[in-house]
């Protein structure tokens, strides 16, 4: 997983509009780790000097008479806007998109509503294999470092931006598909959620901390190692865009079902990490398992399930 709680969303901060968002990205996705926004405001010179008495300070809002007429500005009347994100007056429900939420905070949003649902801390992971196995994983480990020079670059980027290489994949944003947007980034942070509660629940130390030889290029994340973070995460997103298009029946031919691409690039992800020396195989076979009995749950969510209805109506816009 990433720093503090896992990926980023900052391929979004490109959008421009979206600044908000690369804000939240750039600093690894965590709340306490933000870089907000800041627009300070002072007392600035008058455009003139009408009076010859010297320039006057300008105060937010104006009150100086300025040129060219020497007019005072009118005050702004207050709105009456009564919802944070609009509301469909006809269906009487939060319009969606969401709008004015940042991704990171409505992501907790659709977190609420999951906790919500029966099972999500009961499902029957494997647990940690036996000491033959775990021998075996960790032989495999080793082979696996000469391909660390091959994957460093992609496995870096990962770390903190595993839903960047899914934007790229299929082309799309906040700015173009808002309602998938704000469901990729819900199921990171189910993801998130669940793989640390399971962490904790088998406190499986890390590979390298059995085998100094493997000896990490980056600095080990300051959690357990089962189930994996980036597989959770990785195979979630995979799956929540697939049940978006899979609704959305007009987009079938842009992810082929042999091989899926979401999937396929969901297990480069995972595979990266072990590459690492961060992750054992069963770590990574227990996050995916992780998302793919979370994803039913997920989709339960009332907000969920309202999202992914729009989510398809943005894909089948875009295929004429």
């Amino acid at each position: 997983m990433g720093r503090a709680l896992g990926p980023a969303e900052g391929a979004e901060g490109a959008e421009g509009a979206e600044g908000a968002e690369g804000a939240e990205g750039a600093a690894g996705g965590a709340i306490s780790v933000q870089n907000p926004v800041i627009r300070p405001i002072g007392i600035s010179a008058a455009l003139a000097d009408p009076f010859g008495t010297g320039f006057r300070g300008n105060r937010w809002p104006p009150e100086n008479k300025e040129p060219p007429d020497n007019y005072a500005p009118a005050e702004w009347a207050s709105n009456n806007i009564k919802y944070f994100t609009p509301y469909d007056t006809g269906n009487s429900q939060v319009a969606l998109p969401p709008r004015n939420w940042s991704g990171l905070h409505y992501s907790i949003v659709l977190l609420s509503e999951f906790v919500q649902q029966n099972g999500w801390s009961g499902i029957n992971l494997a647990g940690i294999p036996s000491a033959a196995v775990v021998e075996a994983e960790l032989k495999e480990l080793l082979a696996l470092v000469e391909f660390r020079a091959g994957v460093m670059s992609e496995a870096l980027a990962q770390r903190d931006n595993i839903p960047g290489y899914f934007y790229g994949l299929l082309h799309f944003g906040r700015g173009t598909h808002p309602c998938t947007y704000f469901l990729v980034q819900g199921a990171l942070r189910v993801a998130q959620f669940q793989a640390v509660y399971y962490k904790n629940k088998f406190q499986r130390p890390r590979p390298s901390q059995l085998s100094p030889n493997l000896m990490p290029p980056i600095e080990v994340p300051g959690h357990a190692s089962y189930p994996s973070g980036h597989a959770t995460e990785a195979y979630s997103i995979a799956l929540i865009l697939k049940a978006v298009l899979d609704k959305a029946a007009a987009t079938t031919a842009v992810v082929p079902s042999q091989p899926d691409p979401l999937i396929r690039l969901a297990q480069r992800i995972a595979r990266n990490r072990e590459i690492l020396g961060l992750h054992y195989p069963s770590d990574s076979e227990a996050g995916k398992k992780i998302a793919q009995e979370s994803m039913g749950m997920f989709l339960n969510c009332p907000t969920v399930a309202r999202l992914v209805e729009a989510a398809a109506a943005e894909w089948v816009i875009y295929t004429y």
